[in-house]
């Protein structure tokens, strides 16, 4: 489920403007632009994660964000996803889902399948993020949010809740809200989230 997954996100990043660039989002040390550089970052360490699952040199994932402003590579994502997807293949082509890939930044070493459902986390997640800001779609399969949020209630304890912790503290709402609201909730955003002062941005 992660295929379509990575293609909406590339829909979604196409569609958004420069001008939307310095938009507030969910996540409140990030703009739009920065959110979307740490994104990126992510790709790359997943991608180099499951490229060379037993390796131990890894991309810095903030490494983007912390680029000077005048270097910017607002165009290489479609490059960036479908590096990501050609290593997707070969892993699900080639690997059992034991198989183990280290991940130092995200704690260790985990079997290859939890390593794609994290990144279905971060994509989803942060896909939901650009998505509000900028006012564009972003309506993934409600399968795979919930597949996701399946993953985060086994993975997350309260001591990974609060202020500078991955998590902020879970949103109520209600037990029949859309997967995806619920999966965004459960990381701690409001799915009710409204960006104060951002202009609505284009549909996709």
């Amino acid at each position: 489920m992660i295929f379509p997954v990575l293609k909406d996100l590339a829909r979604l990043l196409d569609a958004i403007t420069p001008e939307q660039e310095d938009l507030l989002t969910p996540c409140d040390e990030f703009d739009v632009r920065t959110l979307r550089l740490h994104l990126l970052g992510w790709l790359d360490y997943f991608q180099a994660a499951l490229a060379d699952p037993a390796g131990d040199v890894r991309p810095d994932p903030e490494a983007r964000v912390n680029e000077d402003r005048s270097d910017d590579r607002f165009d290489d994502f479609a490059a960036v996803i479908e590096k990501l997807a050609a290593t997707l293949r070969d892993a699900l082509d080639d690997a059992v889902a034991t198989r183990s890939v280290n991940v130092p930044r995200l704690g260790g070493a985990y079997p290859s399948s939890a390593v794609i459902d994290l990144l279905l986390v971060e994509v989803l997640g942060h896909g939901w993020d650009l998505a509000r800001a900028t006012g564009l779609a972003w309506q993934p399969d409600p399968a795979a949010a919930a597949h996701a949020l399946a993953v985060l209630q086994a993975m997350v304890k309260p001591e990974y809740r609060g202020p500078g912790l991955p998590f902020g503290l879970e949103v109520p709402v209600s037990a029949d809200a859309p997967a995806l609201d619920r999966l965004v909730a459960f990381t701690g955003r409001d799915p009710g989230w409204v960006p104060r002062g951002n202009q609505p941005g284009r549909s996709l």
